[in-house]
């Protein structure tokens, strides 16, 4: 939904309306926080008691705060993904609810984040360290990088934690780690048992890799573009990037306005 200059389009705005006219339920599905997650889905109309997916999958709460569905990484393995990260120098996010702790910043770190800084940022010296003496556990992990430097370590990190985590890149210098029930798909799940909707009614719309899951839950996924090669398989339909309001084009084919 949001171009790159983090703008939603009056077109897109419309075709989501439509789509609330016909009594379809919406729900925004994001790998950002839920303060962030918010921000977004109040400008595209939510609010109330309407639920938002975030931190890729790991919680749903409605707009009004109230929580429905919170998954934690057990502190053990998150424990070993901080320090995994550490021994090769990688900057790390430990995403606790409503805040994010994180270690100082890396060069990639200050590139790829400075612009898109949010408030209840905490900066430590070792998150391991702080996470090995706080009562809480949390919500996700991110480690940042540079994007040409992620996949050199990306398979690595998939290997060594496979069966036990969910590790996926959601932005080309952002990868996320969660627990195996926080993804995007099991907690649509969540929502579609709670309203009784059959999955394969879902339409979903994802461009990065963490929608991969998503797109595969849903009766048809579809991918906008640009996109990653695994995203395009994952999908059932492709359209084309958001700059060109490809979900609103897609929407209105869909309700047969052009």
């Amino acid at each position: 939904m949001l171009r790159r200059d983090l703008e939603i389009t009056d077109r897109t705005l419309a075709a989501m309306e439509k789509l609330r006219e016909r009594g379809m339920r919406l729900v925004v599905a994001t790998g950002r926080r839920y303060e962030s997650a918010i921000e977004h889905a109040g400008r595209l109309g939510f609010g109330g008691e309407d639920p938002v997916v975030c931190y890729g999958g790991s919680m749903v709460r409605r707009m009004d705060g109230e929580t429905l569905l919170h998954r934690t990484l057990p502190r053990d393995l998150a424990l070993e993904v901080l320090r995994w990260a550490a021994g090769r120098g990688l900057h790390t996010r430990v995403f606790v609810d409503g805040r994010v702790i994180t270690s100082p910043d890396s060069p990639a770190a200050l590139r790829f984040m400075r612009r898109s800084e949010e408030p209840g940022i905490v900066v430590v010296d070792s998150p391991a360290e702080w996470l090995a003496g706080a009562e809480e556990e949390p919500t996700k992990l991110v480690i940042v990088d540079h994007p040409d430097v992620v996949p050199g370590w990306l398979e690595e990190a998939q290997g060594a934690f496979r069966g036990r985590l969910f590790v996926t890149r959601s932005l080309p210098h952002y990868v996320e780690v969660g627990g195996l029930e926080g993804t995007k798909s099991t907690a649509l799940g969540f929502l579609c048992e709670q309203w009784g909707i059959d999955p394969k009614r879902v339409l979903a719309f994802g461009d990065a890799d963490n929608d991969v899951d998503m797109l595969r839950f849903a009766g048809c996924g579809v991918a906008v573009g640009p996109m990653t090669d695994e995203v395009r398989r994952a999908a059932d339909e492709v359209v084309p990037n958001v700059d060109e309001d490809g979900v609103a084009l897609y929407v209105e084919k869909l309700l047969g306005d052009h």
